[in-house]
């Protein structure tokens, strides 16, 4: 998202007050080195969600950030989100590591395309350390419909997919090779499933990546229709 002077912002929240929620920090935990989770509390009744759907978080007073919620719970009122704290001197690694409990923020409410698809039997979710809370919501809804999920995970630390009970495939930072090769094996294991278009794969995160995932997939024989993307972020560009 842009940066904005500080007064479009404060006048932005003021005539959408309907698109934001106060929401109160009411747990954190490290994740991994580089990863923290935040678990936040809000009146959740009235807010749509979907998997995959980003939050938008003003990290100061000119700058938003997009998060994936995951554990989106209406009737608790609480939600949870994985922080990369790759870069602590960026506006958002130094308010995700500034955050204690206790500590409130307005959240721009969920909002994003459809990505999810219900009617899948496979659904794999592909991306890095900022894909993991689409990751998790995705997990979560082919979980509660009786599918099946798998994903792949571009980490520094293959333990953090074990931690947060992603179990799937682990790729090495920057192995496009080793990614190639984790898919091509489960096209091989899931060839009937990919060939009546019952796999879904659900691409997020760097989009230079993705768009060598796509290609390869497409390559492949993955029907275009069964390849859901969305970039979060692009080496280079600001706020994506």
């Amino acid at each position: 998202m842009p940066s904005l002077p500080k007064w479009i912002n404060d006048t932005l929240e003021n005539v959408m007050s309907s698109k934001f929620k106060e929401c109160t920090v009411i747990h954190t935990e490290p994740v991994s080195n580089d990863l923290r989770l935040v678990r936040f509390a809000s009146d959740l009744e009235d807010v749509p969600f979907e998997p995959a759907y980003a939050i938008g978080i003003r990290v100061n007073e000119r700058d938003y950030r997009n998060y994936s919620p995951f554990n989106f719970n209406k009737h608790t009122g609480t939600f949870d989100v994985i922080f990369h704290l790759h870069d602590t001197d960026s506006v958002g690694g130094r308010f995700a590591n500034n955050l204690s409990e206790g500590d409130t923020t307005k959240i721009l409410m969920p909002r994003g395309k459809r990505f999810f698809e219900i009617n899948a039997e496979i659904h794999f979710s592909i991306g890095d350390e900022t894909s993991l809370g689409s990751s998790m919501s995705i997990k979560e809804a082919a979980e509660e419909i009786g599918g099946s999920f798998v994903c792949l995970h571009e980490l520094e630390e293959a333990s953090t997919l074990k931690d947060l009970e992603l179990y799937g495939y682990h790729a090495p930072k920057n192995d496009i090779q080793n990614i190639m090769e984790a898919l091509d094996d489960f096209l091989k294991e899931e060839k009937e499933a990919v060939y009546n278009n019952e796999a879904v794969f659900y691409l997020t995160g760097n989009g230079n990546t993705m768009s060598v995932i796509r290609k390869f997939l497409k390559a492949k024989g993955v029907d275009a229709k069964c390849i859901r993307s969305q970039a979060y972020w692009i080496e280079g560009k600001k706020g994506l």
